[in-house]
């Protein structure tokens, strides 16, 4: 696990509320600091003149004032949380009796932080409620006792999976203390979900009222903590001492479990918290780094983990990682566990305050749930006692989708913490964030819902206020052009929520051009359709017999307000990430080149002697002539002449025919160029490019088969 919104550490390669009062009353005084909590422009302290936006570092704090050196550039007003409104309507809300706990899965967490403390789970098993040494640690935590005989000694704030939990078969008392490390990336999530709100003390005080979380005025929100992440130093197979900052499947799964095993005992988990993650690869700033697979979080233990969490009810808030590219199909860019397809996985990625995507948030247009502000956010950042320097300690501005994923929990904390949303399912809550926010235009095609998070909005679009609010949306095929031949069976899913609820009619209708002909899609359990009444709509579409274009009306897609048409082309096209490829060396994926086909492309570096070859195998279903093309993102130091290796057959007799074809890759980006007209029998076939003696870099992309005839 890989977390996001790291802190300012010199590590390699890092990328890195029950109240009526408005925000800017409240006593937090870096309030003003916080551009999601509200985001409005306003001028530099130094001029009067100049437009600013909040501090780009942490502020220099003295006494009861505090100064910036730099501001990031100003944002647009709005783009935010509506975290005013929000309190607001939270605070006419009736609140849960329970105590409504956050699981967060990180390094840590400062528990004795200021800013932080109020907020901090007690676990009712281990606390004695007293503190006779008057240094703000129940004795309970300090007996070297395992009270609530779970296996963890003194575990009153949560774990550490980073030790062994027991040592020559006595329990360790390290595994039961979650206390943050000098990274602080624990500290800085819990800061953003719910540090303390209106806790300003009067001035001449050492503490003057930091930062306010999302779920900093709710009291009855607390967060239990899990440290399963550290710094590393075998991260990376290229790159030997690598670091980064991962957990392993096993620590997270322990995480995982321990928060399972608490709400079946009765503690109120409500919602996850996993900043992290990990891919296959990462896209690191000077060279892309292989991750060792120790660290792969997509395996069958965490699945299971995850799946157990879902049948308790608890939602688990996971960052879509800081590389910058799509995690939708991938199978090296897929980042888990937000791309596992689970009930109770809600995927983040990050904005800036101008509303864009942050520019290193990954994506997903079939993956990622909904976007949260997540650059350049001010947060809580572990005390000195923990830092050993003044300079990063209390607080700190830092960037990640980390961040964005704290301030959905913090949402979450909400729903879970009044009465009224408080036995939300896992999948309602997904169902009502995407249903909810803020329409932003850089969203429609890199997240689900197309939206900002919001706690309340205009005409009932908030969480808290969803009212009479419409998602519909394809989320099968994923894919706007697809390429079938006759016979072939489409598989098609429209999802279609109202706020929290499935939409109430069993029924959509596809129309079919030019045949006119209609499919329906049905929402009543009846395969291919999985459960009844669950707002997903299913049903099959088979090819007729003519080798033609179809296009499919699939209705209107409620992100971005237009029909939503699906290409059905009877060719043959084999993208460089489907499973018909095969490659020998490295061919390293990409999206860095405009004009690429569907998710991405992949490249080697052209050689006299060691050959890379990648290979499109597609399964020819008819047997004739066909002409085969192919497409690239151009660039000028692409191979002019990349060379393009057929193995066809003679239209007479079953004899393996080879050719070999030159294509200019610097030249016609996204272009299909004609490879050449060759006969091939039903079967499985193959196009194969090699770097040997290249001219320039090879560019693996996409074949297409176009039928031609069955004669000359």
């Amino acid at each position: 696990m890989k977390l996001y919104g790291l802190l300012s550490v010199p590590i390699l390669l890092t990328l890195l509320c029950s109240s009526s009062t408005s925000a800017n009353a409240l006593s937090d005084l870096l309030i003003t600091e916080q551009w999601a909590i509200k985001n409005t422009p306003r001028l530099s302290p130094q001029d009067n003149t100049t437009p600013i936006g909040t501090c780009q570092n942490k502020p220099d704090i003295s006494n009861d004032q505090y100064t910036c050196s730099q501001y990031i550039p100003p944002g647009i007003d709005s783009i935010d949380i509506n975290a005013e409104a929000g309190w607001q309507e939270f605070s006419t809300l009736p609140i849960t009796q329970q105590e409504v706990v956050v699981g967060l899965i990180d390094t840590g967490i400062d528990y004795l932080h200021p800013d932080l403390k109020n907020r901090i789970w007690l676990n009712p098993g281990e606390a004695l409620n007293v503190d006779h040494n008057n240094n703000g640690i129940d004795d309970g935590c300090e007996n070297n006792t395992d009270s609530d005989n779970n296996g963890y000694i003194d575990d009153c704030h949560g774990i550490n999976t980073l030790v062994e939990k027991t040592i020559n078969g006595i329990g360790n008392p390290l595994a039961g203390n979650p206390i943050d490390s000098a990274i602080g990336h624990g500290t800085n999530m819990a800061g953003v979900i719910l540090a303390t709100g209106d806790n300003g003390i009067a001035s001449g005080s050492q503490f003057h009222g930091g930062v306010i979380g999302v779920a900093g005025l709710a009291s009855n929100v607390k967060v239990a903590t899990c440290a399963a992440a550290e710094m590393k130093n075998d991260v990376y197979l290229t790159i030997p001492g690598g670091q980064g900052l991962y957990g392993t499947p096993e620590s997270v799964t322990a995480c995982l479990d321990y928060f399972s095993d608490l709400k079946e005992q009765g503690i109120n988990i409500a919602v996850i918290n996993g900043s992290g993650g990990a891919s296959a690869f990462n896209n690191l700033i000077i060279t892309r780094g292989a991750i060792r697979q120790k660290y792969w979080l997509n395996t069958p233990e965490v699945q299971a983990a995850l799946v157990r969490l879902n049948t308790l009810n608890i939602p688990v808030v996971s960052a879509a990682g800081n590389n910058g590219w799509s995690i939708d199909h991938d199978e090296e860019t897929m980042y888990f566990p937000a791309s596992f397809e689970l009930d109770n996985i809600i995927s983040v990625a990050a904005i800036n305050n101008q509303g864009s995507l942050w520019s290193n948030s990954s994506f997903g247009r079939w993956t990622v749930d909904i976007a949260a502000p997540g650059e350049n956010i001010l947060s809580t950042s572990p005390r000195v006692e923990i830092t050993g320097s003044e300079s990063s300690a209390d607080y700190i501005v830092s960037s990640g989708t980390s961040q964005a994923t704290a301030f959905v929990t913090g949402v979450i904390a909400l729903l879970k913490a009044n009465t009224n949303t408080a036995a939300l399912s896992p999948i309602q809550i997904k169902r009502l964030l995407l249903s909810s926010g803020k329409p932003l235009d850089a969203l429609k095609q890199t997240t689900r819902s197309g939206q900002l998070i919001q706690l309340t909005g205009d005409q009932g679009k908030g969480v808290l206020n969803c009212n009479n609010q419409q998602f519909e949306r394809r989320h099968q095929p994923q894919q706007n052009n697809i390429f079938r031949i006759p016979g072939d069976t489409l598989y098609l899913e429209v999802h279609k929520y109202q706020c929290a609820e499935p939409n109430p009619e069993n029924s959509i209708t596809i129309t079919v051009s030019p045949t006119s002909e209609q499919v329906t899609l049905y929402d009543t359990g009846l395969s291919p359709d999985k459960t009844a009444g669950d707002g997903v709509y299913s049903g099959n579409w088979t090819l007729p017999n003519e080798i033609l274009d179809y296009q499919l009306n699939m209705g209107v897609d409620s992100v971005t307000q237009t029909v939503d048409y699906i290409d059905v082309n009877a060719k043959i096209l084999v993208d460089n990430a489907t499973a018909e490829t095969k490659r020998t060396g490295w061919w390293w994926p990409s999206i860095y080149r405009s004009g690429y086909f569907a998710h991405n492309y992949r490249y080697a570096a052209p050689s006299t002697s060691t050959e890379r070859t990648f290979s499109w195998e597609p399964n020819v279903p008819v047997a004739g002539y066909y002409n085969v093309y192919t497409a690239n993102p151009a660039h000028s130091n692409f191979a002019t002449n990349a060379q393009f290796i057929v193995s066809h057959q003679s239209p007479t007799s079953n004899t393996t025919i080879t050719s070999t074809q030159s294509i200019d890759q610097s030249q016609g980006s996204g272009q299909w160029k004609l490879i050449g007209r060759y006969w091939f029998n039903q079967g499985e076939q193959t196009v194969m490019l090699s770097n040997l003696n290249a001219d320039g870099t090879l560019i693996a992309d996409v074949v297409k088969f176009v039928f031609s005839s069955s004669t000359e």
